[in-house]
Protein backbone atom coordinates (compact mmCIF):
# COMPACT_ATOMS: atom_id res chain seq x y z
CA UNK A 1 0.00 0.00 0.00
CA UNK A 2 1.08 3.57 -0.73
CA UNK A 3 1.28 5.86 2.24
CA UNK A 4 -0.82 9.05 1.68
CA UNK A 5 -0.43 11.71 3.81
CA UNK A 6 -3.98 13.60 4.42
CA UNK A 7 -3.64 17.14 3.57
CA UNK A 8 -4.09 19.94 6.31
CA UNK A 9 -7.61 21.01 6.54
CA UNK A 10 -6.54 24.13 7.90
CA UNK A 11 -4.64 24.76 4.75
CA UNK A 12 -5.56 26.97 1.94
CA UNK A 13 -5.45 26.53 -1.88
CA UNK A 14 -4.63 30.23 -3.39
CA UNK A 15 -7.69 32.16 -5.32
CA UNK A 16 -6.59 31.33 -9.75
CA UNK A 17 -4.98 34.54 -11.66
CA UNK A 18 -7.94 37.07 -12.49
CA UNK A 19 -7.45 37.10 -16.57
CA UNK A 20 -6.28 40.27 -17.80
CA UNK A 21 -8.62 42.72 -18.69
CA UNK A 22 -9.72 43.05 -22.57
CA UNK A 23 -8.45 46.07 -24.65
CA UNK A 24 -10.82 48.42 -26.38
CA UNK A 25 -13.06 46.40 -28.99
CA UNK A 26 -12.39 42.84 -26.65
CA UNK A 27 -9.21 42.75 -28.13
CA UNK A 28 -6.35 41.64 -26.03
CA UNK A 29 -3.72 43.84 -23.97
CA UNK A 30 -0.72 45.18 -25.48
CA UNK A 31 2.10 43.71 -23.83
CA UNK A 32 3.44 46.16 -21.51
CA UNK A 33 6.55 49.08 -23.10
CA UNK A 34 9.75 47.87 -21.57
CA UNK A 35 11.54 50.60 -19.50
CA UNK A 36 13.90 52.73 -21.04
CA UNK A 37 17.34 51.77 -20.57
CA UNK A 38 18.77 54.20 -18.10
CA UNK A 39 21.59 56.86 -19.34
CA UNK A 40 24.87 57.53 -17.85
CA UNK A 41 25.29 57.45 -14.55
CA UNK A 42 22.09 55.65 -14.15
CA UNK A 43 20.31 59.06 -15.00
CA UNK A 44 17.23 58.60 -17.24
CA UNK A 45 17.89 59.31 -20.97
CA UNK A 46 16.96 62.54 -22.20
CA UNK A 47 13.74 63.36 -24.38
CA UNK A 48 14.21 62.69 -27.89
CA UNK A 49 15.51 66.72 -29.47
CA UNK A 50 12.65 68.50 -31.33
CA UNK A 51 13.36 68.87 -35.22
CA UNK A 52 14.98 72.31 -35.88
CA UNK A 53 13.84 74.19 -39.07
CA UNK A 54 14.77 72.59 -42.59
CA UNK A 55 15.14 69.17 -40.79
CA UNK A 56 13.25 66.05 -41.35
CA UNK A 57 11.60 64.54 -38.00
CA UNK A 58 13.79 61.99 -35.99
CA UNK A 59 12.92 58.37 -37.48
CA UNK A 60 11.10 60.02 -40.42
CA UNK A 61 11.70 58.38 -43.87
CA UNK A 62 13.55 60.82 -46.58
CA UNK A 63 11.21 62.65 -48.98
CA UNK A 64 11.49 62.02 -52.53
CA UNK A 65 12.71 64.38 -54.79
CA UNK A 66 14.53 67.51 -53.26
CA UNK A 67 16.00 66.93 -49.25
CA UNK A 68 13.34 68.21 -46.36
CA UNK A 69 13.79 71.78 -46.25
CA UNK A 70 15.84 72.73 -49.56
CA UNK A 71 14.79 75.02 -51.94
CA UNK A 72 16.09 73.88 -55.86
CA UNK A 73 18.41 76.65 -57.16
CA UNK A 74 18.67 76.99 -61.33
CA UNK A 75 21.62 75.52 -62.69
CA UNK A 76 23.46 74.87 -65.59
CA UNK A 77 24.28 71.85 -68.00
CA UNK A 78 27.09 70.80 -65.72
CA UNK A 79 24.86 71.34 -62.37
CA UNK A 80 26.67 74.41 -61.48
CA UNK A 81 24.31 77.24 -59.69
CA UNK A 82 23.40 80.38 -62.28
CA UNK A 83 24.59 83.94 -61.52
CA UNK A 84 22.05 86.16 -59.79
CA UNK A 85 20.55 89.17 -62.05
CA UNK A 86 21.91 91.22 -59.85
CA UNK A 87 25.45 89.97 -59.62
CA UNK A 88 25.49 90.18 -63.78
CA UNK A 89 24.27 93.84 -63.31
CA UNK A 90 27.06 94.74 -60.12
CA UNK A 91 29.74 93.27 -62.17
CA UNK A 92 28.47 95.14 -65.45
CA UNK A 93 28.63 98.91 -63.42
CA UNK A 94 32.55 97.67 -62.32
CA UNK A 95 33.48 97.01 -65.82
CA UNK A 96 31.37 100.03 -67.22
CA UNK A 97 33.18 102.24 -64.76
CA UNK A 98 36.99 100.90 -65.60
CA UNK A 99 36.16 101.90 -69.51
CA UNK A 100 34.59 104.95 -68.34
CA UNK A 101 37.33 106.18 -66.48
CA UNK A 102 39.50 105.72 -69.33
CA UNK A 103 37.25 107.63 -71.89
CA UNK A 104 36.67 110.85 -69.55
CA UNK A 105 40.63 110.57 -69.06
CA UNK A 106 41.32 110.34 -72.86
CA UNK A 107 38.26 113.39 -73.10
CA UNK A 108 40.02 115.78 -70.58
CA UNK A 109 43.20 115.17 -72.34
CA UNK A 110 41.61 115.97 -76.05
CA UNK A 111 39.73 119.29 -74.38
CA UNK A 112 43.04 120.33 -72.61
CA UNK A 113 44.87 119.88 -75.85
CA UNK A 114 42.27 121.88 -77.60
CA UNK A 115 42.08 124.78 -75.93
CA UNK A 116 43.00 127.87 -77.17
CA UNK A 117 42.38 126.57 -80.59
CA UNK A 118 39.95 128.07 -82.70
CA UNK A 119 39.92 124.58 -85.02
CA UNK A 120 36.64 122.75 -84.76
CA UNK A 121 37.65 120.13 -87.12
CA UNK A 122 41.27 119.31 -85.24
CA UNK A 123 39.01 119.00 -82.12
CA UNK A 124 36.59 116.61 -83.25
CA UNK A 125 39.12 114.50 -85.15
CA UNK A 126 41.10 114.03 -81.64
CA UNK A 127 37.88 113.05 -79.77
CA UNK A 128 36.71 110.53 -82.69
CA UNK A 129 40.44 109.09 -82.32
CA UNK A 130 39.19 108.89 -78.12
CA UNK A 131 35.65 107.33 -79.17
CA UNK A 132 38.04 104.82 -81.32
CA UNK A 133 39.91 103.95 -78.91
CA UNK A 134 37.61 103.56 -76.23
CA UNK A 135 35.39 101.72 -78.33
CA UNK A 136 37.71 99.01 -79.86
CA UNK A 137 39.11 98.88 -76.49
CA UNK A 138 36.30 98.06 -74.64
CA UNK A 139 35.84 95.17 -77.30
CA UNK A 140 39.07 93.69 -76.86
CA UNK A 141 38.82 94.11 -72.68
CA UNK A 142 35.58 92.23 -72.93
CA UNK A 143 36.77 89.55 -75.45
CA UNK A 144 40.24 88.37 -73.98
CA UNK A 145 39.05 88.71 -70.48
CA UNK A 146 35.45 86.67 -70.96
CA UNK A 147 37.23 84.64 -73.17
CA UNK A 148 40.17 83.17 -71.23
CA UNK A 149 40.03 80.11 -69.61
CA UNK A 150 38.83 82.13 -66.63
CA UNK A 151 36.01 83.33 -68.31
CA UNK A 152 35.89 86.54 -66.31
CA UNK A 153 36.24 90.64 -66.44
CA UNK A 154 37.18 92.05 -63.80
CA UNK A 155 33.81 93.29 -62.37
CA UNK A 156 33.20 89.30 -62.68
CA UNK A 157 35.84 88.48 -60.81
CA UNK A 158 34.71 90.89 -57.91
CA UNK A 159 31.30 88.94 -58.16
CA UNK A 160 32.56 85.84 -58.43
CA UNK A 161 31.04 84.75 -61.40
CA UNK A 162 32.31 83.79 -65.06
CA UNK A 163 30.76 83.26 -68.57
CA UNK A 164 30.73 79.47 -69.68
CA UNK A 165 29.68 77.53 -73.10
CA UNK A 166 26.08 76.85 -72.05
CA UNK A 167 26.20 73.22 -73.56
CA UNK A 168 30.07 72.21 -72.70
CA UNK A 169 30.40 73.85 -69.73
CA UNK A 170 33.75 74.80 -70.98
CA UNK A 171 35.36 78.46 -71.76
CA UNK A 172 34.50 80.82 -74.83
CA UNK A 173 37.36 81.46 -77.12
CA UNK A 174 38.02 85.58 -77.79
CA UNK A 175 36.20 85.69 -81.08
CA UNK A 176 32.71 84.20 -79.36
CA UNK A 177 33.57 86.59 -76.31
CA UNK A 178 33.64 89.66 -78.65
CA UNK A 179 30.55 89.29 -80.62
CA UNK A 180 28.93 88.65 -77.47
CA UNK A 181 29.82 91.95 -76.14
CA UNK A 182 29.09 93.52 -79.18
CA UNK A 183 25.68 92.24 -78.99
CA UNK A 184 25.21 93.57 -75.60
CA UNK A 185 27.20 96.72 -76.28
CA UNK A 186 26.18 98.02 -80.18
CA UNK A 187 27.77 101.57 -79.14
CA UNK A 188 31.43 99.79 -78.44
CA UNK A 189 31.18 100.03 -82.44
CA UNK A 190 29.04 102.63 -83.70
CA UNK A 191 30.97 105.31 -81.44
CA UNK A 192 33.78 104.08 -84.00
CA UNK A 193 31.92 105.69 -86.70
CA UNK A 194 33.66 109.76 -87.42
CA UNK A 195 31.52 112.57 -86.10
CA UNK A 196 27.83 110.55 -85.51
CA UNK A 197 28.98 107.67 -83.95
CA UNK A 198 28.10 109.16 -80.24
CA UNK A 199 24.63 110.08 -81.33
CA UNK A 200 24.30 106.06 -82.84
CA UNK A 201 25.99 105.03 -79.46
CA UNK A 202 23.34 106.74 -77.64
CA UNK A 203 20.46 105.68 -79.60
CA UNK A 204 21.80 101.84 -79.55
CA UNK A 205 22.11 101.89 -75.60
CA UNK A 206 18.58 101.56 -75.58
CA UNK A 207 18.98 97.44 -76.79
CA UNK A 208 21.89 97.35 -74.29
CA UNK A 209 18.91 98.06 -71.55
CA UNK A 210 16.88 95.88 -73.13
CA UNK A 211 19.40 93.48 -73.65
CA UNK A 212 20.89 93.24 -70.01
CA UNK A 213 17.54 93.11 -68.62
CA UNK A 214 16.20 90.10 -70.77
CA UNK A 215 18.39 87.39 -68.27
CA UNK A 216 14.77 88.02 -66.38
CA UNK A 217 12.10 86.51 -68.70
CA UNK A 218 14.46 84.60 -70.90
CA UNK A 219 14.99 80.53 -69.92
CA UNK A 220 18.07 79.75 -67.79
CA UNK A 221 18.50 83.08 -66.96
CA UNK A 222 20.06 83.96 -70.42
CA UNK A 223 20.20 87.20 -72.07
CA UNK A 224 20.08 87.92 -75.74
CA UNK A 225 23.83 87.72 -76.56
CA UNK A 226 24.11 84.74 -74.37
CA UNK A 227 21.29 83.39 -76.26
CA UNK A 228 23.61 84.43 -79.74
CA UNK A 229 26.55 82.56 -78.76
CA UNK A 230 25.18 79.80 -76.14
CA UNK A 231 27.06 80.69 -73.72
CA UNK A 232 25.73 81.22 -69.72
CA UNK A 233 26.94 82.64 -66.60
CA UNK A 234 27.55 80.49 -63.34
CA UNK A 235 28.83 81.57 -59.75
CA UNK A 236 32.62 80.24 -59.35
CA UNK A 237 32.35 80.69 -55.71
Amino acid sequence: MTDVTPSDPNEQTPPPAAPPAAGPGGNPPPPSAAPPAAGPGGNPPPPPAAPTYGQPPAGAPPAAGAPYGYAPVPVDSQGRPLAEWWQRLVAFIIDAFIIGTVYWILTAIVVASSVGSNSFTGFGIKYWIVELIVGLGGVAYFAFLEGSARGQSVGQMALGIAVRDSETGGPINVQRAGIRMVILYPWMVLICIPFVGWILGAIASIWTLVCGLSPLWNPGQKGYHDIAQKTTVIKVR
